[in-house]
This record gives C-alpha cells, structure tokens and sequence, in this order.
C-alpha cells in the first residue's frame, strides 16, 4: 500500500488537473467574459449626450 504523503500527493495532482479541466470547459462554454457586462450598450456619458442632444 502506498504511504500517506503519496497518496495525498497524487490526490493534490488530481485535484489540480480536475479543476483545470472544470476552468477551461466552463470558459469554452461560457466564454471568458462576465454575462453581466453589457457590452453593446453606450455608457452613461453618451447617454447623457445623446439625451441633452434630443432636448436642444
């Protein structure tokens, strides 16, 4: 039987393959960047541009 200190290693080894495999799936379907992050939508500055434009 392997001793403690293997097998905690090869444990470790696995863990961190594991969680590199869960990473990069979850970006591949996902993708990398945050779903709360609307990047097709003009920021307030231009908003408040536009919105000043419209009144003149």
């Amino acid at each position: 039987m392997a001793s403690p200190t293997k097998k905690s290693k090869v444990r470790r080894a696995m863990n961190k393959a594991g969680a590199g495999k869960k990473r990069k799936n979850k970006t591949r379907i996902h993708g990398s960047t945050p779903p709360s992050l609307p990047l097709n939508m003009p920021n307030a500055h231009e908003k408040a541009i536009a919105a000043a434009s419209k009144k003149a």
